[in-house]
């Protein structure tokens, strides 16, 4: 069972997610919060990180009063790592994206995504996987447009440290690509895939996949 929690300004909205965590029989809602301060409240009420009513998954809004869906992002994970963060927003813009991600998101969905996908969304997160929506990806890929295929020697590229493999790898993942995809894509097997990712974080010297979207996505401006 997946324990979610919603953060969100707008009773409306909140409304709106119970209802959809209300149809799944693999889901349980065991929380609300209108902005961040609010839910640290609640989780250290809770005992977040012990205590077996503690959400799994955190549906969090970006814009919010008295504290923000980033500044709470980066807070849950310092004191909770283990917790989920899934942002679900109606904004789109490059800072939210990259901000989000930057805190630590495990990823980013709009409102406006149907019940099946945000549903599809807290599964893969809670699962340990990412989740980029449809409309932000091309936001990624025009941010690593400037990278060039092949580093030059001497070259600053951030991909330079990789292997072919994993530099293809590397950029089917920020294309929004789940494991699956990028085995099909490649050839090769799932277990693969996960032994490429692990191997590029490890090599870049970052912890996630969110990390690795946020290090290749600020590169253009270094």
């Amino acid at each position: 069972m997946i324990r979610a929690m919603i953060i969100d300004d707008q009773e409306i909205v909140r409304e709106g997610l119970k209802m959809l965590l209300s149809l799944h029989e693999d889901m349980v809602l065991v929380g609300e919060a209108g902005n961040g301060a609010e839910l640290l409240e609640r989780l250290e009420e809770l005992g977040a990180a012990a205590s077996s009513a503690a959400p799994d998954v955190l549906l969090m809004d970006v814009r919010m009063p008295v504290m923000d869906g980033m500044e709470t992002t980066l807070r849950v994970k310092q004191l909770y790592p283990a917790v989920k963060v899934l942002i679900l927003t109606t904004f789109d813009e490059e800072a939210y994206l990259f901000g989000g991600l930057r805190s630590g998101a495990d990823g980013y969905m709009l409102k406006e995504s149907g019940s099946g996908e945000i549903a599809a969304a807290i599964r893969t997160v809670h699962g340990g996987g990412m989740v980029l929506d449809a409309k932000a990806r091309p936001r990624i890929i025009r941010a690593l447009e400037g990278l060039p295929r092949e580093p030059e020697a001497g070259s600053e590229d951030p991909l330079a440290l990789l292997t072919p493999r994993e530099r293809d790898a590397a950029l089917l993942l920020l294309a929004g690509k789940s494991n699956r995809e990028i085995g099909e894509a490649m050839y090769v097997t799932e277990g693969t895939v996960k032994n490429y990712v692990s191997r590029i974080l490890e090599k870049l010297e970052l912890r996630s996949r969110a990390e690795l979207i946020v290090y290749l996505g600020g590169s253009r401006s270094r």
